[in-house]
């Protein structure tokens, strides 16, 4: 279409040229080529025409037909739309509604954990309502604690509702029956008491006799016949401190008293209602070793189990009260000696009293002890004034003050650590309680003994020295201020027989 619109521009240039000459000048031969010229051109200018105006016709229908298909995609593009927004709609419709199920099969599915949780808490608190074999424990005790009678029948017992508890796990009221069926026959046992006829076995040989039970708690036996003593054979079921734990067996090494008693209470069991045994119902092994070797014991062995109860501490504490009474008699003896000579001071004083000098020189050149010491200083020598004889003095008791006061202080040192150790042995005393109690727990009274002991012994022993030691100090202090009192009023007496005189006559 371009190059057709040129040509017609072009065509339309050359006839207004041909139109200009044509005006400008007359026709020639020139002219008359040039309208042929014209002619033709004008020919072109037509056919160009008509192709310009075709070519507008194809443009026409093309403009046409894209018109008509652009409205064709148009009516299919909103067609589509209404489809894909209908589309679009179901969809979130669809969406929304997956949401909504999602959303309630997780609401479901929580409520459906909760209730699972529930059920098997319930169902956890149920079967924690069947006792385990650990409730057998105190029953098992009972049966490894007291005497051993009628132990098959009783394990029997237990065995069945060990039995039960693994048959009947989910039944909890069935298993406690069966340990409230148990306890009651235990403690059925351990009402049982009676006295019966069997055959008894004493050491080696064989003896009719009556037998006599109390419970889990206690059981005597004792022969019709009497042994070549005189006596009936007696035995006692009683505790011993076996490898592991307690042992039970017959002890026939009683004492005369253990015996009689046994004697009395088979004769009241026959004529009386009321029946006294030596029974032990703590069942310690210690005090059934008293019951059945009973031995009489001096103060040495009684000492000697004291100090053996007490522990190691025991040691320091005896060697604190042996350097204290050595302490305690070295200087008491000392303390006798330097305050000895006190008839011939009271003389010595009385000749300075009445004015005798001569005389008091005399008798205190003969005078023993720190006393006589004082009045040597003074009299044994002619001091110009009282105040030279003051700073003698002086010296004297700077000297003798210190050797006075000598090991007091260690006394008094011994005193206050005894009690200390006593309380470190309380301390270690405890210490080994617990351990054993952590151990063993507090079943058997002889594995806590050894701990109580050292805890009470190691005191009682720190106060049976700090006390008497304390008492000799007071008493070794006091012994020694009354030495040093002495020794004061002993130079004052001097000094004043001596000076004041010599100023009354002088004045």
């Amino acid at each position: 279409m371009k190059c057709v619109m040129c040509n017609v521009k072009c065509g339309m240039g050359a006839l207004v040229l041909v139109a200009s000459l044509a005006t400008l000048a007359p026709l020639s031969y020139a002219q008359q080529n040039a309208d042929v010229d014209a002619v033709k051109q004008r020919a072109a200018l037509n056919s160009a025409k008509a192709d310009l105006e075709e070519a507008r016709k194809k443009r026409d229908m093309a403009v046409a037909a894209r018109w008509k298909d652009r409205e064709t995609a148009n009516q299919e593009r909103e067609l589509f739309n209404e489809k894909y927004n209908e589309s679009k709609e179901k969809v979130d419709a669809l969406m929304s509604e997956r949401a909504r199920l999602f959303e309630d099969v997780r609401v479901a599915r929580e409520d459906l954990a909760q209730v699972k949780l529930q059920a098997e808490k319930a169902r956890a608190e149920y079967l924690s309502l069947a006792a385990g074999p650990e409730r057998l424990e105190t029953l098992s005790k009972f049966a490894e604690q007291g005497i051993p009678f009628k132990i098959a029948e009783r394990v029997e017992v237990q065995n069945k509702v060990k039995k039960e508890m693994g048959l009947y796990r989910d039944d909890p009221l069935r298993i406690a029956q069966s340990i409230l069926n148990a306890a009651r026959a235990e403690m059925e046992f351990t009402r049982e008491s009676g006295v019966e006829k069997a055959e008894l076995v004493f050491g080696s040989s064989v003896a009719q006799g009556d037998r006599m039970r109390l419970g889990g708690l206690y059981a005597m036996q004792m022969a019709n016949a009497v042994d070549i003593n005189g006596l009936h054979p007696a035995a006692l079921m009683l505790p011993v401190a076996g490898e592991k734990k307690r042992v039970f067996s017959w002890q026939e090494n009683l004492t005369p008293d253990t015996k009689s008693e046994i004697s009395k209470a088979f004769a009241e069991a026959k004529d009386s209602a009321y029946v006294m045994v030596p029974v032990d119902v703590l069942l310690s092994t210690e005090l059934s070793s008293e019951m059945a070797n009973h031995q009489e014991t001096t103060w040495k062995d009684d000492l000697k189990v004291f100090f053996k109860n007490g522990g190691i501490l025991m040691y320091p504490i005896a060697t604190l009260f042996g350097l204290g009474l050595l302490i305690v008699l070295w200087r008491l003896i000392w303390l006798v000696v330097a305050g000895f000579g006190g008839l011939s001071t009271r003389r010595c004083i009385k000749a300075l009293e009445k004015g005798d000098v001569a005389t008091a020189r005399n008798l205190s050149s003969k005078l023993h002890g720190k006393v006589g010491k004082v009045l040597r200083t003074v009299l044994s020598k002619n001091y110009p004034n009282r105040a030279s004889a003051e700073k003698a003095l002086e010296e004297v008791f700077a000297a003798e003050s210190p050797k006075i006061e000598m090991g007091l202080s260690w006394i008094s040192v011994f005193a206050a650590t005894a009690p200390l150790l006593g309380l470190l042995g309380t301390v270690m005393g405890m210490i080994e309680l617990f351990d054993v109690i952590t151990m063993h727990g507090t079943s058997d009274p002889k594995l806590l003994a050894g701990g109580i002991s050292i805890a009470l012994v190691t005191t009682e022993a720190g106060l049976i020295v700090a006390i008497p030691l304390q008492l000799l100090h007071t008493f070794l202090t006091n012994r020694a201020d009354a030495l040093r009192g002495r020794m004061e009023a002993a130079g004052l007496a001097v000094l004043n027989a001596l000076w004041i005189n010599e100023s009354v006559k002088e004045d």
